[in-house]
């Protein structure tokens, strides 16, 4: 019995999942990506207005030579929520020089379905993608905690990121600013 114990105890702490809501976290390591260029990744569209819910599938690297506001989410999460206006509101005032892109993932039973309705629900108009394995958020991108921005430069590296929820609307506005020049 002590030894299922001390096994579970182990993959629990070693499984990555969300964190505290607002707690600040590495979100990427510069040692596994010493070029700081954005791990690429191919995942398929969400679409909120299908029966099929799932669409053709988006690679991050074909926006090279665009500037990309990255956001990892969760439909349920209360933060992604509050958010999502704020979001949408920076994706008016910046849609024709950055492409958004936000990145929902299978936390807490997530699924395709329930980002559709979060876009509807929210009236959010850039595109999502699902990341039903949870590995190009946590693996690939560190993400411990939703949501999470990267805003991602024209040449595919990393200029900014912000991983502490709602308090990054002021500073996303800025770096919005700045690199999209």
């Amino acid at each position: 019995m002590i030894i299922i114990i001390a096994v579970w105890v182990i993959y629990s702490v070693t499984q990555p999942g969300p964190s505290t809501p607002g707690t600040t976290t590495s979100v990427l390591s510069t040692s596994s990506n010493q070029s700081n260029l954005a791990p690429d990744f191919t995942l398929p569209t969400v679409l909120p207005n299908s029966a099929t819910r799932l669409g053709p599938p988006v690679t991050l690297s074909s926006f090279r030579g665009k500037v990309v506001l990255l956001e990892f989410m969760e439909p349920w999460c209360p933060h992604c929520q509050n958010v999502a206006p704020m979001l949408e509101e920076l994706h008016n005032k910046y849609g024709d020089k950055v492409v958004f892109l936000s990145v929902a993932g299978p936390w807490q039973g997530a699924t395709a379905d329930d980002t559709a309705s979060f876009m509807n629900k929210y009236g959010t108009t850039w595109t999502y993608v699902y990341d039903s394995s949870g590995s190009v958020m946590s693996t690939m991108y560190g993400v411990t905690s939703t949501p999470t921005f990267f805003i991602i430069g024209k040449d595919g590296s990393i200029v900014s990121s912000c991983n502490q929820g709602e308090t990054c609307a002021s500073q996303l506005d800025a770096d919005l600013a700045q690199y999209a020049g």
